[in-house]
Order: C-alpha cells, then structure tokens, then sequence
C-alpha cells in the first residue's frame, strides 16, 4: 500500500536539490588573473622621499614608467640602483602625497644588481 507524501515533505524534497543547484552555479571555475607577469626586465630603482611626510618612498623605473613595489629587499633600496627583474604587474595602486593618479603596484617575484 503506497503511502502519500505531504505538502510539507514534497517542498522539502524539492528545495534540496535547488540549493545544489544554486551552489554549484554559483562557483567561480576560473577566477580571471589579477597581475601581467614580466621577466628579465631592468629597471632602476628611485627614492622619492619618506613617505611620512608626502613622500612616496621606494619606487621602480621601468621604461620611463614608475611602479611601486609591494615589498623591496633592503638590500636594494639604493637610490638610482640598476636592477634586473621579474615581476606581476597588478591592479592596484599606490597613492601616496599629493600625487593623482598614483603608481602601479607591482609584485616582485625576482630582483638582482645589474
């Protein structure tokens, strides 16, 4: 003998599979990259002031472009330094003193002394 299934239960039933659904659409499968990396590039590294008092700090010259480094090696933070590097360029930016519209952050994977 079939028993039936109340109202309660069929929507129960039936909103499981939904939120699955949803879940598995909602998944990102590839995230689009947030950096363009660079190799074997020179560049020279520039000192423009304490960033304390409206400087902008440790910056990279590439090609008569200014980036800003997320993180510089102490060991290169020597104004006018040739350095070779690879780095990500990234989206986001540096804005420091009174300078609009800021320098470019970039990720350094690897940097020597040219």
């Amino acid at each position: 003998m079939l028993k039936f299934i109340d109202m309660k239960t069929q929507i129960k039933i039936l909103f499981i599979p939904i939120i699955i659904l949803c879940m598995a659409l909602s998944c990102n499968k590839e995230e689009k990259q947030d950096f363009i990396l660079k190799q074997n590039v020179m560049g020279i590294v520039r000192y423009f002031g304490d960033p304390a008092v409206d400087g902008c700090g440790w910056l990279i010259e590439i090609d008569s472009t200014i980036y800003s480094p997320l993180v510089l090696d102490t060991n290169f933070k020597k104004d006018s330094l040739k350095v070779i590097l690879d780095y990500n360029i990234l989206k986001t930016t540096w804005h420091c003193g009174w300078r609009e519209p800021g320098y470019t952050n970039i990720e350094i994977k690897n940097i020597s002394k040219q």
